[in-house]
């Protein structure tokens, strides 16, 4: 175990001290305190974090879920279109954040369409979204927190990585619209994020699109929904040398909630996890089918793998998304391509076993902030390196 330490720590120098030229910089916090690189926060200020979702049940548990963790300070959340109509959605969201009794929070509305093509979810799921997941979620009677900011979802998360002071990480959970759209206006905003997680695409598991209601769109067996709604989008991200993270449907098939967790959620008592037991009520009774049965909670797996190091040991691959925009039964599909160096790295095996804390106690965790911090433009396999010598440490301290 020293000599795997000493090699990767080699690796790791070897690496560092050629991007340095290039002006990258890596950051490890190990319980806050920065062991590579130099210090650019202090052990009290936790990442600032924008939300990107589309206005699902599952995404409003992951924001539920990063709203009570110390580790990050959401600054922004902006509404992809997918799950809701975003202008819906985002007033809606302005008085459930008044519910969950946080501070304001700028919240951006995106475009009703994709980049090209018109990939929709189903109408039947949307206007569950646009109601707010009512009756499971008690009709939301709060004055709204705010109004719907007058910028739009790119605008917003531009000026919200521009004028932050550390580099800001983004956890999206819907279509990649927004954050291509931001890209496309303002390219140099990649410098200043920190890390992008994505619950998203399907590598080596049949894909979700066959849960469609439509019958000719459920014919694509290979598409996962996020990235299927703007597959343009997916594929402009993926290639925008951004540090990304993907939680695929490899990695959230494997980990199912049940009624049992979400009556645990419900005894902690908080605003936040009050909802996300609520949210877990619709996705039992609509999604699973009856409370009886354990159901997929998508978004919440990708926050976690965010906020916990060694929740996933993710693969460095180069994937590329197939763009058409007529329906095949290939569109939206994330193609592993052997060969080309990696643009994103893939959780396909996540385990709750790796963590301090079990699917019961998602919203007690308040654990200290151990999260990879990456700032300015990386090398994916440097930043493995470093996750991987900081689980080396912990075994050897574990031995």
């Amino acid at each position: 175990m020293i000599q795997k330490i000493s090699t990767l720590e080699a690796v790791v120098t070897k690496v560092i001290t050629g991007l340095v030229l290039g002006a990258a910089l890596v950051v490890e916090f190990i319980h806050t305190q920065p062991v590579l690189g130099a210090d650019l926060r202090t052990s009290n200020q936790p990442i600032p974090l924008i939300v990107d979702d589309d206005g699902s049940q599952d995404g409003l548990i992951a924001l539920a879920y990063m709203l009570q963790n110390p580790k990050f300070q959401v600054k922004a959340i902006t509404i992809s279109h997918g799950m809701a109509h975003p202008q819906i959605f985002g007033e809606k969201l302005l008085k459930a954040l008044n519910r969950l009794d946080v501070p304001e929070i700028p919240v951006g509305v995106g475009s009703e369409v994709s980049l090209a093509g018109s990939n929709a979810f189903p109408e039947v799921w949307r206007a569950d979204a646009d109601s707010f997941y009512t009756p499971y979620v008690p009709s939301l009677t709060e004055i709204p927190r705010g109004t719907v900011d007058e910028r739009n979802a790119a605008q917003l998360i531009i000026d919200t990585v521009e004028q932050s002071s550390q580099p800001v990480a983004i956890l999206a959970t819907g279509s990649l619209t927004n954050i291509a759209q931001a890209l496309r206006q303002e390219p140099s905003i990649v410098n200043k994020i920190a890390t992008v997680e994505i619950m998203g695409g399907a590598i080596n598991v049949e894909g979700n699109l066959t849960f469609h209601t439509d019958p000719i769109l459920a014919q694509n067996k290979v598409a996962e929904f996020n990235i299927w709604a703007d597959p343009v989008a997916a594929q402009e991200v993926f290639s925008s040398g951004l540090p990304i993270f993907l939680t695929s449907l490899d990695a959230t098939n494997q980990i199912a909630f049940t009624a049992a967790d979400r009556d645990a959620w419900k005894a902690v008592g908080t605003p936040e996890s009050i909802l996300a037991s609520q949210l877990m009520d619709y996705s039992l009774e609509v999604v699973a089918g009856g409370v009886e049965n354990p159901v997929q909670v998508w978004d919440l797996v990708a926050a976690i793998n965010l906020s916990e190091s060694s929740f996933c040991n993710e693969v460095p691959l180069h994937l590329e998304v197939v763009t058409n925009t007529a329906p095949s039964e290939t569109q939206g599909q994330t193609v592993k391509v052997n060969g080309l160096p990696s643009n994103v790295n893939v959780c396909l095996n996540a385990s709750f076993n790796n963590i301090s804390f079990s699917t019961h106690e998602v919203f007690k965790s308040k654990t200290v902030p151990e999260p990879v911090t990456v700032f300015g433009s990386l090398a994916f396999s440097t930043l493995l390196a470093v996750r991987e010598l900081i689980k080396c440490k912990k075994q050897s301290q574990r031995t």
